[in-house]
């Protein structure tokens, strides 16, 4: 019996060494983990200011259309945009923030940039100066370089059916329409759009005696804010009737 006793006891003493033990260990982590957080529960609780959200880009002639909304509270009142220049110089924009309701448009257009890509950030802040996160977009600005790569639709046929002008148009591609500039014979300088779907024109008071000019216009991307324009061609018009012009508009 007291043999009994002996070996219970030093089976109660082995398993409390190891309860002693993890409850060390558990005690020594959690001072690892007070040590990893301390710094943060001494800055203090961050407050975070509604940011805008859903932000889109729409590029345009050196410049660029930058939308969302602000949402998430009312308490913004500045609103600061960040980007960097095609010469890595970091440029800003801080504009003022009136909130009215619980969701408000948000929309800048920023001018003055150079072709090429950029990314921007916006970020807004409350009047204690507390910011919120950071709403990243990227666009892509067109310029000069782009538009001197645009080329103008060509003409097919060009000849007289009556006292009517009668255009034949070949394909052309990429393109939204093109512009249509003559004479009337009341002397009136007129411009007619013509869809590029539209393989044949027609017009009806066309002084012949002067040039037609038309050029092309092209929108870079579908939320594009801007046209751009191929340069002008020039021809005259034939003057006897069904005559076609010897020189087609090839290029």
């Amino acid at each position: 019996m007291e043999n009994q006793l002996k070996t219970n006891k030093k089976s109660f003493m082995k398993h409390l060494i190891i309860i002693l033990c993890v409850i060390a260990g558990i005690c020594s982590s959690c001072n690892d983990m007070l040590d990893n957080i301390q710094p943060y529960l001494d800055a203090g609780e961050n407050i975070y200011v509604g940011k805008v959200d859903s932000l889109t880009a729409s590029s345009g002639r050196n410049r660029i259309l930058l939308k969302g909304f602000y949402m998430y509270g009312v308490t913004q009142k500045k609103c600061v945009i960040r980007w960097q220049s095609q010469d890595e110089e970091d440029k800003s924009l801080e504009l003022d923030v009136v909130r009215d309701n619980a969701v408000d448009p948000f929309e800048v257009i920023i001018d003055d940039l150079d072709e090429g890509q950029y990314e921007f950030s916006v970020t807004t802040y409350d009047a204690k100066g507390n910011s919120s996160i950071e709403s990243m977009i990227e666009g892509y600005v067109y310029g000069n370089l782009y538009e001197s790569n645009l080329t103008n639709r060509k003409m097919d046929r060009l000849y007289l059916d009556e006292n009517e002008v009668v255009i034949s148009w070949r394909p052309a591609n990429n393109a939204l329409k093109s512009e249509m500039h003559y004479t009337s014979v009341t002397g009136e300088e007129k411009r007619i759009e013509i869809p590029i779907t539209e393989t044949e024109t027609r017009i009806e008071d066309c002084d012949l005696t002067k040039v037609l000019r038309w050029r092309t216009v092209y929108l870079p991307e579908e939320t594009a804010i801007d046209y751009f324009y191929s340069e002008f061609t020039e021809t005259t018009i034939p003057i006897k009737k069904q005559q076609e012009v010897k020189r087609l508009i090839s290029g």
